[in-house]
């Protein structure tokens, strides 16, 4: 593993990163392989709405480990002071 690669894995741990591979398409949806690159995890989906369905709660999980995104009360407190 090349020392660049190494510090990219090192700055950014529990990312959101990854690898989507379809293998059919069938009545109209995809099924496949989701693989969550920073963690290893691969996990089957049979349709786009569950890919979604895990794709965003990969996110979700990776915003609680971080802390959350700001709000539009967070951005209000920045203008009034």
């Amino acid at each position: 593993m090349s020392k660049k690669h190494q510090t990219a894995q090192t700055a950014s741990p529990g990312g959101v990163n990854f690898l989507i591979t379809i293998h059919h398409q069938e009545n109209h949806s995809w099924q496949g392989i989701i693989e969550w690159l920073d963690t290893g995890k691969k996990v089957h989906f049979r349709s786009e709405l569950e890919m979604m369905q895990l794709l965003h709660e990969a996110t979700l999980t990776t915003q609680k480990e971080a802390g959350s995104f700001r709000t539009w009360d967070d951005a209000k407190a920045w203008f009034t002071a």
